[in-house]
């Protein structure tokens, strides 16, 4: 994995990330709680991680073999912390990190730092580790990836092309994401259920890399504003009246982080909820239409909306 070859280890040596998620990594309560008993062991044997900028981006705890566990690395990351806007665990994990007396330091830069994170947590999503008692089986992949409607959406992007950086929300199990990589496209890809998640990446549809459990609705907590050239999402929904405040949020979010002259791309199964999402994308002061995409078969990708910024 990247983080071993950021940290110069061979794939057979344990590595950790603290936190059991990337959204966790937001507040590192677990790694704060477990620094703040490091700062205070004088043999702690502990190296940094630091960036491009020179800045401390990381820190590396060697534990040493037991008769209880094998020899393993345990990361910490102030990164997911300190964007968009710095938060208070930040600014501690900065204040231990400042106290700590480090014997090495790795060199990296961010980008590849948070490539090692989103990585590391699909490959444990994938390896059954981020879910107590799994009972979830592997599904075949003529059940869940349909070539007609791998077409179908390839049609679309023919017509509607996405540019420059690429987000799309609530991916699934990459069924919309299978086309866009067949195209060219590397989208960074994120949905909210873990188990969908986990079946793209099973099929190698999802890319670890570019793959992120992450709730929609939270997008700016997580994104600086102005992240990315397009962003799509295919078959959302289901929208109900009761449920449409959760999909004007992800409107709202969606918007905050397109630049401007930005894309969105959705399409959705009904008329009544594509028109639910195009209120709240006028509302965002965003210019874009809804078009009819309706067939004879009445499922995928019935309703598209194009929009820009």
């Amino acid at each position: 994995m990247l983080i071993h070859d950021i940290l110069g280890l061979k794939e057979e040596e344990n590595v950790c990330f603290v936190e059991d998620s990337y959204t966790s990594l937001k507040n590192n309560n677990i790694s704060l709680q477990y620094l703040g008993n490091i700062r205070n062991d004088p043999e702690a044997d502990i190296s940094g991680i630091k960036d491009e900028n020179g800045d401390i981006i990381g820190l590396v705890l060697l534990n040493p073999e037991t008769e209880e566990s094998p020899e393993f690395r345990a990361i910490f990351t102030n990164l997911v912390s300190s964007k968009p806007i710095p938060n208070n665990s930040n600014s501690q994990f900065l204040g231990i990190a400042k106290s700590l007396k480090l014997n090495r330091l790795y060199n990296t830069t961010a980008e590849e730092l948070t490539d090692a994170m989103i990585e590391y947590f699909s490959f444990s999503l994938l390896n059954r580790q981020l879910c107590d008692n799994c009972i979830s089986k592997k599904e075949p992949y003529n059940m869940v990836y349909i070539e007609s409607r791998n077409a179908r959406l390839k049609r679309i992007l023919d017509k509607y092309p996405p540019k420059g950086e690429l987000l799309e929300i609530c991916c699934g199990n990459g069924m919309s994401t299978l086309p866009m990589h067949e195209m060219g496209y590397d989208p960074l890809a994120i949905d909210n259920d873990r188990c969908q998640i986990c079946q793209g990446l099973e099929h190698d549809v999802l890319k670890l890399k570019r793959t992120i459990i992450l709730d929609a609705t939270k997008l700016t907590s997580f994104f600086p504003e102005n992240s990315f050239d397009t962003i799509v999402g295919f078959m959302l929904g289901t929208i109900y009246p009761f449920n449409k405040g959760i999909w004007e949020q992800m409107m709202f979010e969606a918007v905050n982080l397109l630049k401007p002259g930005g894309m969105i791309l959705l399409t959705v199964n009904k008329k009544e909820e594509m028109e639910v999402l195009k209120v709240a994308l006028d509302n965002n002061n965003i210019e874009g239409k809804m078009i009819d995409n309706t067939d004879e078969k009445g499922i995928y990708d019935q309703w598209i909306y194009i929009g820009t910024r």
